[in-house]
């Protein structure tokens, strides 16, 4: 009796192992944002006007000075072109349009 605990526990344990390992080997909007191993952090982008939704959205990170690639963007100003994005990893919490004296500010 005792070997058919040891082994619901090793298979349950197995599951949490490989569980956690693939929440923190993808990279998507779901996964990212209950990764307790990114941070969040704000980038700038310049996205085309007329549009809500923006798709590959290259921003700045002034922090990391690096370019970050987020695959999916909402916004909410069809004429706004320059944007702040809080975001953690692929997970976008929120967008604020800003002007574009702000935008080169933040870039450098």
């Amino acid at each position: 009796m005792n070997k058919s605990i040891f082994k619901t526990a090793f298979a349950i344990s197995l599951l949490i192992v490989l569980s956690v390992a693939g929440i923190l080997s993808f990279h998507n909007s779901i996964t990212d944002r209950v990764n307790p191993f990114i941070v969040r952090q704000t980038s700038y982008a310049q996205v085309s006007k007329g549009a809500q939704q923006y798709r590959n959205v290259n921003a700045y990170s002034p922090k990391t000075k690096q370019k970050v690639l987020l695959k999916k963007v909402g916004g909410y100003d069809p004429s706004g072109q320059y944007i702040s994005i809080q975001h953690k990893g692929q997970y976008v919490k929120s967008i604020k349009y800003i002007s574009r004296k702000q935008f080169m500010k933040a870039k450098g």
